[in-house]
């Protein structure tokens, strides 16, 4: 999740000297930045994990002058957020996904000769970053931490519309890029296991959000999912499963030792991917050279905020990223093409880095889809009050606390109508 920051964020206090130590590691030490600005990116209800803003650099590296657009990504300013979101870990995953992951992903699709157009290329352009005062990456995130990426913005890239959803074209996009992301992990795990545990695995560390290890903050979160959901009338004879899903999610989630992911399919798992953490690049002409964001099929994407990752089954970023995501006539009419679709990436992907793929066959994969799907409802019902909340409802940044993340659904009839076609689908299905 995302949000704007509050006049008492910590990026006014970064200086030219200290975004010098954080470029110089990935573009020289020679780097001197003359001067800079910086602006907030997003909106409230876009995102409380962090606080995020523009900045732009003026830089030189000896005769040469260039300016850098940055996307700068802090902790949130609020104390409360601070600890609902467990930034310690979740801000040092961030940076090792950027860090570590992503050129691993580069590094093994260059050595299998994966063809230009078949590459993952989802991860934004990493500048930078620090998680403490003590420049030590392996230790917990404090109040200093940063994080630098290259401003997808300035590039093209928009993002799509969370109460609008995203068509069937995006879907595909998306669902083919998650699938491929997906499998890169897989086959680095096959490959090269020990650079899966020192980089993939380093990106997914365990957390706890919102303090729900303390029993009387877990009984809030499930009661107000729970009201949530029983004003909406054709929910109330599945009001008791939901109920019952709900608990067994809280003790997984607060489980000290929990097993470990099923295999083969277990992966680097995005665990909070939706239309507000990917962005798209459009094809420009003449008619929308103004604003490409206008047209309606999208030629890239990119992920973003990686604060949630876990090493866990794929199922839970495709059926999250579905039922969150898509407008509900492209859930009802084209779900099961999606999943169909996933699976014939994942497996094309594999097939291009050379791996054994008879441990994923599609029945096999079937089975990973009806264990895991139902798991998901409790991430989708309770960020379904998010993603329809209407902008003037969303509080700020810095009038966020406990009473206000479980209150009462932000989207009115929208959250409604949302709540009721999962809960129904799921039914159908047989996952609820």
């Amino acid at each position: 999740m995302e949000v704007c920051p509050d006049k008492d964020s910590t990026i006014f206090e970064l200086t030219k000297q200290e975004f010098e130590s954080l470029l110089s590691p990935q573009l020289g030490s020679d780097v001197r930045v003359e001067d800079f600005k910086t602006q907030a990116l997003t909106q409230p209800g876009d995102n409380y994990g962090s606080a995020i803003l523009s900045a732009e650099l003026n830089i030189k590296q000896g005769n040469k002058r260039n300016t850098l657009a940055l996307v700068v990504k802090l902790v949130p300013p609020s104390a409360f957020l601070r600890e609902a979101f467990d930034i310690e870990v979740t801000f040092s995953k961030e940076v090792n996904a950027y860090r570590l992951v992503s050129p691993q992903y580069k590094d093994l699709q260059e050595e299998k000769g994966v063809p230009s157009n078949k590459r993952v290329d989802v991860f934004p352009k990493f500048y930078g970053a620090r998680t403490n005062k003590q420049g030590d990456f392996n230790d917990k995130s404090d109040d200093t931490a940063v994080l630098l990426l290259g401003n997808l913005k300035v590039d093209g890239y928009c993002t799509g519309n969370r109460r609008k959803g995203l068509n069937l074209k995006h879907m595909e996009l998306g669902v083919t890029q998650l699938a491929r992301f997906h499998a890169v992990s897989v086959a680095l795990k096959i490959l090269k296991p020990n650079v899966f545990k020192e980089t993939v695995l380093k990106s997914c560390d365990r957390y706890i959000v919102a303090g729900i290890s303390d029993d009387e903050v877990a009984e809030k979160w499930i009661t107000s999912t729970v009201n949530d959901v029983k004003c909406i009338q054709e929910c109330l004879p599945y009001l008791e499963k939901i109920e019952r899903i709900l608990r067994e999610d809280l003790k997984r989630k607060v489980n000290p030792s929990p097993p470990p992911p099923k295999e083969p399919f277990a992966t680097f798992v995005h665990n909070d991917f939706w239309v507000n953490n990917m962005m798209f690049l459009y094809e420009t002409d003449d008619d929308n050279a103004n604003d490409p964001c206008k047209t309606e099929i999208p030629i890239s994407i990119k992920f973003v905020d990686f604060q949630t990752t876990l090493y866990a089954s794929p199922i839970h970023d495709l059926i999250f990223f579905i039922y969150s995501s898509a407008v509900s006539g492209v859930v009802k009419d084209h779900c099961d093409d999606l999943i169909g679709l996933y699976h014939h990436e994942f497996i094309d992907c594999l097939t291009g880095l050379a791996c054994d793929i008879d441990p994923f066959s599609i029945e096999k994969f079937q089975d990973e889809l009806n264990t895991n799907a139902p798991k998901e409802l409790p991430h989708i019902l309770f960020m379904a009050k998010f993603i329809t909340a209407h902008e003037n409802e969303v509080p700020q940044l810095s009038d966020v606390n406990a009473d206000v993340m479980l209150q009462d659904n932000y989207g009115g009839e929208l959250f409604e109508e949302k709540v009721k076609f999962v809960v129904q689908d799921f039914v159908q299905r047989g996952w609820l």
